[in-house]
């Protein structure tokens, strides 16, 4: 399975998680940055065919990101709760992750207090716990949304967001590429994402302490979609984990769009490391 590729077709490779509702082409906006720093920047495929348990999901992932590793040290780059994904599955690599990036990580939510100061899209959560049909019913709700327009389920989702992003819905670059994420998420279907998010509402709270790589963490002190307690709780209950870089203003996609170049001038260190030390 080929990941879709942004950056440097020659660079140093770097497999990006996706949030959710999301898609590949969440990481255009990253393409930029690393192609300026030497990276290769390869989507994790996760629209996997069949009904997969949790257990062997991940399982697949991991065995996506060692084929395409093609030995080279892996490193992990996951938005939102895409960083769900990527804790999970560098718990199961283990010592062949060198390091894990995250930007507006999502927290576990069996702890009850990373969901404080989270905005309405608590219940969607609520609701895959312990309603599932009624999850999966809105789930086809967004989906007819963006049959419809994209940008109703945009209106939808920023509903009550905080800091700088209800300027992203101002801008027209920003406004179509999110457009481009939910007509992308909902292409063929709401399995994926229905998957996404029952995987991201179990308990997994225990397998951080699997997870062995260096962390580094970013995260907007205005989110409230990932308050910023989540990813304390994650700085403070990983074994590696730096302290947790803060954007004053920053909430959920806008920690994303404004970190973009900080992480990876962070991995071009990190690698130009590596190699000065073989």
């Amino acid at each position: 399975m080929n990941p879709t590729a942004y950056g440097c077709p020659d660079g140093q490779p770097v497999f990006y998680f996706h949030g959710v509702p999301g898609a590949a082409v969440e990481a255009a906006m990253l393409h930029q940055a690393a192609l300026a720093h030497g990276i290769k920047l390869l989507v994790v495929e996760r629209n996997l065919p069949g009904e997969l348990s949790s257990a062997a999901y991940l399982q697949q992932l991991a065995q996506q990101i060692s084929d395409n590793a093609a030995g080279q040290p892996i490193r992990l780059l996951g938005f939102s709760i895409g960083a769900c994904l990527a804790l999970r599955v560098a718990a199961l690599l283990s010592e062949r992750v060198a390091e894990v990036y995250l930007l507006s990580a999502a927290a576990p939510l069996e702890i009850p207090s990373n969901s404080v100061g989270m905005g309405a899209g608590r219940y969607t959560f609520l609701w895959a716990q312990h309603y599932p049909r009624l999850f999966r019913a809105f789930a086809w709700y967004q989906a007819l949304l963006v049959k419809i327009g994209p940008r109703l389920l945009l209106n939808l989702l920023f509903a009550g967001a905080s800091g700088k992003d209800p300027e992203l819905l101002r801008q027209a670059d920003t406004q179509a590429w999110l457009a481009d994420i939910q007509r992308a998420c909902f292409k063929h279907g709401t399995r994926s994402y229905v998957r996404d998010v029952k995987l991201y509402v179990e308990p997994w709270a225990a397998e951080l302490d699997n997870v062995t790589a260096a962390v580094s963490l970013w995260h907007g002190a205005a989110d409230n979609w990932a308050p910023i307690a989540m990813s304390i709780y994650l700085q403070e209950h990983l074994r590696n984990a730096n302290a947790v870089t803060r954007g004053a203003e920053q909430a959920h996609y806008s920690c994303l769009l404004e970190n973009a170049e900080a992480v990876m001038a962070a991995v071009q260190l990190s690698t130009s490391a590596t190699r000065a030390a073989e």
